[in-house]
């Protein structure tokens, strides 16, 4: 699974740009982290026995003060993809910022996190970090439900940069759940981790808190935000090689 960009300078240019600059732009991204851990299946082990090494960190975890509180974590398997044999699972943890971040994965690495692994029943190809932007968010869902996402790798078209398309998206998903929808939406961009193919420049993330209301968000798309003005306004971008997966939610902040 290819997610994200070497685009990570411009998205902190765009963070720390001084007041003359940020007044070209609409809405100031919301932004936080995240990483993909991306693997296989180790000889008769499955999806069963990674829940059971999931409640193991997590009571590890919970001899670690706050340090893991506003970690969320989640787990996705592939379902509509291009290269089904790429990969079994990705699990994903999200951190509301860099500092809470690396404290975790510190005490991971010094406190004892290495005998957890020895005994993960998954072995994982590639490790992304990555630096994520808000656009809207789901509707409300708790720990045990199934979720639907969708990744596409996305380039800009000239004249546009993240900002713009940020704010144009923005603007969109506001008029978008006004209307009643319920998808949640980043742009995503790594860190470290993963190199994009020429002309990638961004990954789009789109996810509902259920399996189902991804179809119930497609219907309302086609029935009444398509032909809107403000869907007519989104522009700047483009995306391609979609993929999606069903995921289980393990782990809420909190």
């Amino acid at each position: 699974m290819r997610i994200f960009l070497t685009l990570s300078l411009v998205f902190t240019m765009g963070l720390i740009a001084d007041h003359h600059e940020e007044a070209k732009y609409k809405y100031e991204p919301e932004a936080n982290k995240a990483e993909y851990y991306i693997g296989t299946f180790n000889k008769g082990k499955d999806m069963e026995d990674l829940v059971k090494w999931h409640d193991k960190t997590v009571d590890w975890m919970s001899d670690k003060g706050d340090t893991y509180k506003n970690m969320t974590t989640a787990i996705l398997q592939p379902y509509f993809h291009s290269d089904m044999s790429a990969q079994d699972v990705v699990w994903v943890n999200t951190w509301p910022n860099p500092s809470e971040q690396f404290a975790g994965l510190e005490g991971w690495i010094t406190g004892g996190g290495g005998e957890l692994l020895e005994s993960l029943p998954v072995t994982n190809s590639r490790q992304v970090d990555t630096w994520q932007w808000l656009v809207s968010k789901p509707s409300p869902s708790s720990v045990g439900d199934m979720m639907y996402a969708t990744y596409a790798d996305c380039s800009l078209e000239e004249g546009y940069d993240m900002r713009k398309v940020y704010d144009l998206y923005k603007d969109f998903a506001i008029y978008a759940q006004s209307q009643g929808d319920t998808v949640g939406r980043k742009l995503i961009v790594p860190d470290a981790g993963l190199k994009f193919d020429d002309g990638v420049d961004f990954i789009r993330l789109m996810y509902t808190s259920s399996i189902s209301e991804r179809g119930s968000n497609a219907d309302l798309y086609f029935s009444q935000i398509g032909d809107s003005q403000a869907s007519k306004n989104l522009k700047g971008f483009s995306c391609n090689n979609a993929r999606s997966y069903f995921g289980l939610s393990m782990k809420a902040a909190g």
